[in-house]
This record gives structure tokens, C-alpha cells and sequence, in this order.
């Protein structure tokens, strides 16, 4: 049996079924303030929560998360898992289809997938671009290759995170996630100076990471893969969620 709810009114037990499957099996990271905060005050809209049963026990979960693009309605796939023991029996699937059913075929989705729900959507011909961890200096991509962030959406979600703070360089201000035992970190974006101090500040930077599939220096082997149903603009960095 598949089950699948609204975040907007989400029922108590299939709420605590997503929580806890989900934590049984990524570790115990979605609270119930980070659920709050992921799904029911989410800027954009409802979410839409699914949990597939196998004898009376949740099995396997999916969430399309609301995560708008371009101004575009889209749904961005996270906290996707099946339990071990029911892993083969085709839920990933199924729980996906039951949900794309209610979505409607008009709705997008994209993803960046693990290891496990990758060839997933490979098999069910899903588009696939990869996303590559390209080295360089900050003034190198200053430019185009470099998304500002929405305001609204950093103050809802990436003010939640832990680890991000503000580099002011002449090109203006950046958030950007530092490495905890490298001299390196990984840009999300430029924001404006208000912004930006909602974070600590940090110095002493050098070497950024960004990502880019038109950069010509990758290394393929650190490459993270974006999933879609459809063709689209292209998502903006700041909204990859496996950095």
C-alpha cells in the first residue's frame, strides 16, 4: 500500500512514519523543527509527502519537495529511501510513478539523486546531466558562472544550515560552505551585503569550488548527477542539496 499527503495537512501518523523511516536509514537529521521548516513553511507551497507499506510497515519514502526554479513551479525529489530488507521488490518505482500520477504530467521534477536511487531514475528514463566540481580562484568565476541568491530563499532555507558563512572579496559578497580541514570551500552564490551578514564572516580563502557542467576543467570521477523529467532552464548551484 502507497500513502501520500500534502504537507499542508499531513496527518500525524504517516508524518511520523516519514520521519522515522527516513532517519532509520540516513541518520537521525530530520527534526521535527527541520520538517517544519522543509515542508509546512516552505515558500513556495505545499510539498507532497509519500510512505509505501509492506505489511502494515512503512518500507520505502519519497518526498517531492516543493523547490520552484526560474520562477517556474517544480518539485525538487529528496529524502528518498527504501529499507534494506524490502530493497528489490520494486517500491522506488512505484512510489515514484504513484506520486508523478497525482502530480499531474505537467509538473517538473529534478533531483540530484544518491547512489542507490540513481539508477532508479535511469531506468525509468529520466534525463541525466552531471554537474562537475570544478577548482579556481573566485575572481576566475565571478562571473556568469556564479548565481545570485534569492533573498526570501536564504533566509528560509539556507539560513537553517549549519556551516555556511560570507566571503567579501571585491567582486562583492558570496555564502560559501567551507571545508573543515582544507583552506578550500565551495561557493553557493552571491547575495547583497544585508544578506550576507545574516552569516558569519570568514577570511583567508583562496581556492573555490563551483559547479558547472560547461567548465572545461572537471574531474569526473567528483561529479554530482542532476535528474529531470523534463527539459528546463538550468537550476541555479545554490539549490544543489549534495554539496
Amino acid at each position: 500500500m502507497i500513502k501520500s499527503s500534502w504537507s499542508s495537512d499531513i496527518d500525524s501518523k504517516l508524518k511520523e512514519d516519514f520521519i522515522t523511516l527516513v532517519n532509520s536509514v540516513f541518520g537521525n537529521f530530520l527534526t521535527e523543527e527541520l520538517f517544519k521548516t522543509k515542508y509546512v513553511d516552505n515558500i513556495y507551497g505545499p510539498s507532497l509527502l509519500t510512505v509505501a507499506y509492506v505489511d502494515g510497515e512503512p518500507a520505502g519514502v519519497d518526498a517531492m519537495w516543493r523547490n520552484d526554479v526560474c520562477g517556474m513551479k517544480a518539485y525538487q525529489t529528496v529524502d528518498t529511501c527504501v529499507l534494506e530488507q524490502y530493497r528489490g521488490m520494486g517500491l522506488f518505482k512505484r512510489i515514484t510513478h504513484y506520486e508523478m500520477d497525482l502530480l499531474g504530467e505537467d509538473a517538473w521534477v529534478y533531483g540530484y539523486p544518491n547512489v542507490n536511487s540513481y539508477p532508479g531514475y535511469v531506468k525509468m528514463g529520466w534525463k541525466v546531466e552531471r554537474l562537475y566540481k570544478t577548482w579556481c580562484f573566485l575572481h576566475y568565476a565571478g562571473g556568469k558562472a556564479i548565481d545570485v541568491i534569492d533573498e526570501n530563499y536564504v533566509k528560509w532555507w539556507l539560513a537553517n544550515q549549519n556551516g555556511i558563512t560570507y566571503l567579501n572579496r571585491k567582486e562583492g559578497f558570496f555564502l560559501i560552505r567551507k571545508n573543515k580541514t582544507k583552506p578550500v570551500a565551495v561557493v553557493l552564490g552571491k547575495v547583497d551585503e544585508k544578506t550576507a551578514k545574516l552569516f558569519p564572516e570568514t577570511k583567508g580563502f583562496l581556492l573555490f569550488k563551483v559547479f558547472d557542467k560547461r567548465c572545461s576543467f572537471y574531474n569526473k570521477k567528483k561529479s554530482i548527477p542532476l535528474i529531470y523529467n523534463k527539459e528546463t532552464k538550468d537550476i541555479p548551484y545554490w539549490k544543489i542539496d549534495a554539496i
